[in-house]
């Protein structure tokens, strides 16, 4: 049976156009949600610039990349490799920034910093090189997630990540580890886009990617070979053979080791020149394997500083770290249940709920140890996490940042699937209720502390966070300027200081800095930074007794109107 419509009506039906424009109205509202939350995410980090003085590391990091920029050199330290530093070091050196000439890397960071009396502006220019690592991220993080999950997966993710206090951190300071976070999540999406659709331009795109990535901190490259293990693992299994063919990973190393010649300007030269040595080190040197020496002082050797800075790390990586500090004990080396400790306290609690809830559901799910999704989202949190936990660098939760993207796409999850779950009625409006006051919650973790997310602890670890972790998590030397501000009030002229840090005193301090030493038991003023009473509690452990006013988040303030006692 056919049926008849009049005319008119069929006129009012026929053009269809504007149903479709309904969609797209829907569909861009994650995408609003997701730019809501990096606009916020921007302005919070903005705020943190004119707050903080300098921390440990923005000096080295700074006189690193100038150097490379202005002399087209790369000597002061080969440790880290160039690309986050020279991302650092553009906008100063834009703004008329030079090399000082000072062989210590500090030195001549804070000579860069002071140089013409501009120390705010280049330090705020050197952080400004930092945000765009931070737009990378939230930006891979989006479209990763709206091409395999969906556009709320994506949003949803987006906001967990710009509102996570340990992301804004890092992302506010000129170091390496923004960038790191931003480029092994690159690296890794380049990586298992050759492994789906293995051809000579993912080869290529994904031998650049993780060159770029290698380029920006040389923890990368465990990072990604332990990830990267388990998804060819994954793709060998499943496909039952290997997975790329040979030629597209010859040049897949081609273009990597062209990548990394480039970004150490396509420099020659020995990896070691033994007269350069002091004693100590010729001894050591005198000691290895013939090849290997023959090898070191090879005078043609491309990019030359990428492979000293491999030895040097290496050599870091046996010895060991002295000094590391957690649950109130001073150590040498690591411990391997470090950085698990680290994630539980300093992950807003909101995100530790999701991303846990998320991978147990991709886990537990018809399927999901097969699914690649599962397999990509947890390899990014097993790679940092396994490498930094076998490692002995307990120097604080950035070393394993690159985690927090996928915590957050793990979350993502969870959060959909709570939303989406078939229940009944009651539960499942239960069910979405939470996941809003979740998602609310992390705005609420993220803005409570502002702008300390360097210091941030989640709620039940804030009032014991100096008893369980310190430097670089609590203490990275970011208050000066508050204690300066804080004694110029006080109408204080002088006062002795022990700082957990590397800053000029004469010139950002306002008042005159004497140096308080183990021994010292002043009258008048005393400040010391939280990480150097904690780490070294036999040379300043008896101020823990005494009264004091908390600086910022990481200084204490004393008064002594008498000797205090030993």
């Amino acid at each position: 049976m056919t049926t008849a419509y009049p005319t008119e009506c069929l006129a009012t039906r026929q053009p269809a156009e504007p149903q479709p424009r309904a969609q797209p109205r829907v569909q861009r509202a994650p995408l609003l949600l997701a730019l809501l939350a990096v606009t916020a995410g921007t302005a919070l980090i903005g705020r943190t610039y004119s707050v903080f003085s300098q921390t440990y590391d923005e000096p080295a990091h700074l006189a690193c990349g100038t150097e490379w920029l202005d002399r087209g050199t790369y000597n002061l330290e080969a440790m880290h490799p160039p690309l986050a530093r020279v991302a650092i070091a553009i906008l100063p050196y834009v703004a008329g920034a030079r090399s000082q000439g000072f062989p210590y890397l500090w030195t001549e960071g804070n000579a860069i910093l002071e140089h013409n009396g501009h120390y705010w502006r280049t330090l705020t220019l050197a952080r400004l090189g930092i945000l765009p690592f931070f737009w990378l991220t939230c930006f891979l993080v989006w479209r990763y997630m709206a091409r395999a999950f969906s556009g709320w997966h994506a949003a949803i993710a987006v906001w967990l990540l710009a509102f996570c206090p340990v992301v804004l951190a890092h992302a506010s300071v000129a170091t390496t580890d923004a960038p790191l976070m931003a480029l092994f999540l690159a690296s890794l999406l380049a990586l298992e886009a050759l492994l789906q659709h293995p051809k000579w331009s993912t080869a290529l795109a994904a031998g650049v990617v993780i060159a770029l990535a290698s380029l920006t901190k040389f923890s990368e490259m465990p990072f990604l070979a332990c990830s990267g293990a388990i998804l060819l693992l994954y793709h060998w299994v499943s496909e039952k053979r290997f997975p790329v063919p040979w030629r597209d990973l010859l040049l897949t190393l081609a273009a990597f080791a062209l990548t990394i010649w480039a970004g150490y300007r396509f420099s020659l030269g020995p990896i070691v020149n033994p007269g350069d040595l002091a004693p100590e080190q010729q001894a050591k040197f005198a000691r290895l394997p013939s090849w290997e020496k023959k090898l070191l002082v090879v005078p043609y050797m491309p990019a030359e500083e990428f492979f000293r800075g491999l030895k040097v790390n290496r050599y870091q990586g046996i010895a060991g770290r002295r000094g590391s500090y957690l649950l109130g004990e001073v150590y040498d080396g690591g411990r391997w249940y470090f950085f698990p400790v680290a994630l539980l306290v300093k992950t807003p609690i909101p995100l530790l709920l999701l991303s846990l809830s998320g991978a147990a559901w991709l886990l537990i799910k018809r399927s999901g140890l097969w699914d690649r999704r599962t397999v990509f989202l947890i390899a990014g949190v097993v790679g940092p996490l396994t490498v930094g936990m076998a490692g002995s660098m307990n120097l604080g939760l950035r070393h394993v940042l690159p985690v927090y993207p996928f915590l957050a796409m793990l979350a993502a999850v969870a959060a959909v699937e709570l939303w989406k779950l078939q229940v009944a009625p009651a539960l499942g409006t239960t069910l979405r209720v939470l996941v809003v006051l979740l998602l609310a919650w992390s705005v609420v973790t993220c803005l409570r502390p502002a702008p300390d997310f360097l210091a941030y602890f989640n709620e039940p670890a804030q009032p014991y966070a100096s008893r369980i972790l310190v430097e670089s998590d609590l203490d990275w030397g970011q208050d000066l300027e508050r204690l300066s501000q804080r004694l110029d009030a006080l109408h204080v002229h002088s006062v002795w200081l022990c700082y957990f840090g590397v800053a000029d005193f004469s010139k950002r301090l306002a008042q005159t800095a004497h140096e308080l030493k183990p021994g010292d038991r002043p009258t008048g003023w005393v400040a010391i930074s939280e990480a150097r009473l904690r780490k070294r509690p036999n040379e300043y452990g008896w101020l823990a007794v005494y009264p004091y006013e908390r600086v910022g988040s990481s200084i204490r303030l004393y008064h002594f109107a008498s000797p205090p006692n030993a």
